[in-house]
């Protein structure tokens, strides 16, 4: 895969400093974990639409989760893990061979039985799929399901676990599942390859639903919750990048809407996230833009690397108007420097709009 790749060649170089650099689900874990960017979500039993969503990725490049959890009415399981098998065998078939840039596919799935029933789909497709998704994880299912997969001898399989459930919202039991995620994920880190946030569930646990004249970060329970997961898990022992939860507001024609999706966006890379969960191919394109390293943030990332041994702590940064601390600076350094390899580098003076506007 290769983002951006839809956009013809004098373009990028118009838009780009440093141009994208190709990944798949064999790349360097530490590279991997930060190209996940906009993942969208598809229900299994939508044969057409996975599909499409694997041959158009030249056109559309993105992570791709295959779901069998929530997508899936109550009743339909049975057709879905079909739809799965036959659309991951036709793909295999006729699809897989061919294409240059293969999508990150991931599954997920309800829980430990569902895990097992689909066990010949996994074994069968384990050159094409990534990783397994896990809905309303814990310490406990997390540890449980990486059990499965090595019974299966799928030990090269990646894992994520979706913090969502009432364990890491209700006060008075949320610290004890916090810290046991945390352990669980540091004793698995090397098969754990992101986190994600449930932010859907959690607000339905209070009846509250996303109005689109707010961001996430206006709701005072997900903003509770929000500094729970950052404090527990974005620590620098665990270093596994989170993602931010998923908007169901995807009409990107009205105003309103785009523009509080983008102020959210921007919020969530403010306060540490990687990436977000999407629901519809008309936000894809203005994840992954915003997901791209601005020249200025850049330039002072490698002006830390490069100087985080010297004899002096502190210099002021490229543009003038800051000072770049070594010490406290360098884990944000590390990671721009790994976002840059996989959504490339804007010009100086080329905003996130220019990307947005020749990508929609």
């Amino acid at each position: 895969m290769k983002y951006f790749n839809y956009i013809d060649d004098e373009k990028l170089d118009e838009i780009f400093y440093k141009r994208p650099q190709e990944f798949d689900k064999n790349t360097e874990k530490d590279i991997l974990k930060y190209s996940l960017g906009a993942f969208l979500y598809v229900p299994a039993n939508k044969y057409s639409q996975i599909y499409k969503s694997v041959v158009n990725q030249d056109k559309h490049p993105k992570p791709l989760a295959i779901c069998l959890e929530d997508a899936i009415g109550e009743f339909g399981e049975k057709e879905a893990i079909e739809s799965l098998e036959l659309v991951l065998r036709d793909l295999s078939e006729d699809v897989f061979g061919k294409l240059e840039n293969l999508p990150l596919i991931f599954i997920r799935v309800k829980d430990q039985e569902q895990l097992k029933k689909i066990k010949d789909i996994l074994i069968r497709n384990r050159d094409f799929i990534t990783g397994i998704i896990i809905p309303k994880a814990t310490g406990v299912l997390l540890k449980a399901f990486i059990g499965i997969l090595d019974s299966l001898g799928l030990r090269d399989m990646y894992v994520i676990p979706i913090i969502e459930s009432k364990d890491f919202i209700y006060k008075e039991i949320k610290e004890a599942y916090f810290r046991e995620m945390y352990n669980s994920i540091l004793n698995h880190k090397e098969r754990v390859l992101g986190i994600r946030i449930g932010l859907t569930d959690v607000l339905g646990m209070y009846g509250v639903r996303r109005d689109k004249n707010f961001c996430i970060y206006d709701n005072l329970i997900a903003t509770s919750f929000i500094e729970d997961v950052i404090n527990y898990l974005n620590r620098e022992e665990v270093d596994i990048p989170i993602s931010a939860g998923v908007s169901e507001l995807f009409n990107m024609d009205d105003e309103i809407i785009r523009q509080t999706y983008i102020k959210e966006i921007m919020l969530d890379k403010y306060h540490g996230f990687v990436g977000k969960t999407v629901i519809h191919p008309k936000q894809i394109e203005i994840v992954q833009s915003l997901s791209a390293v601005s020249y200025e943030d850049y330039m002072d990332a490698k002006d830390i690397i490069d100087n985080y041994h010297s004899e002096i702590g502190v210099k002021k940064s490229s543009s003038g108007d800051k000072m770049n601390e070594y010490k406290p600076h360098y884990k944000w350094a590390k990671k721009i420097m790994s976002l840059s390899y996989v959504y490339g580098v804007l010009r100086e003076g080329v905003s996130y709009d220019a990307l947005i506007g020749a990508s929609m």
